[in-house]
């Protein structure tokens, strides 16, 4: 096997997944020549130090920051944030709530005003005592 074969070959012999025969023959390669012997173990350590990086996650503070960074650059600005409110969808019962309040509002309302007319209108007696026997001789007042 030549070094460029081998080349090749390194990251398939490094993650187990050559033939038995070419597997055999990076193993002979890598015996004989310091060059690629030194390329796999830089291979290696490449990936081993990829593998514990991805394991190993951030302190809480530098994903705090992280995540604040990220919010203020692609937070919606305050109209864009105001027009998603307005472009919402409206429930079924939003509607038939801002259709029946008015008309319970207005319907209250009529009908203390025809109370409160009734009784404005309505003349007042003064004096009128019902468990006193009437008198026919004093006026109603």
């Amino acid at each position: 096997m030549n070094c460029e074969a081998c080349d090749a070959s390194l990251i398939d012999h490094a993650y187990d997944e050559l033939e038995p025969e070419q597997r055999r023959a990076v193993t002979r390669h890598l015996a004989e020549c310091a060059g690629c012997a030194v390329s796999y173990c830089r291979l290696r350590a490449d990936l081993d130090g990829a593998l514990q990086a991805a394991h190993e996650a951030p302190p809480v503070a530098v994903r705090e920051r992280l995540r604040a960074a990220v919010e203020r650059e692609f937070r919606p600005t305050w109209w864009r944030r105001a027009l998603a409110q307005v472009r919402r969808p409206v429930p079924a019962y939003a509607v038939v709530a801002a259709l029946v309040i008015p008309a319970a509002l207005w319907f209250v309302r009529e009908s203390t005003r025809d109370g409160a007319t009734a009784a404005a209108t309505a003349p007042r007696v003064r004096g009128y005592d019902a468990a006193a026997p009437p008198l026919v001789d004093r006026p109603i007042l």
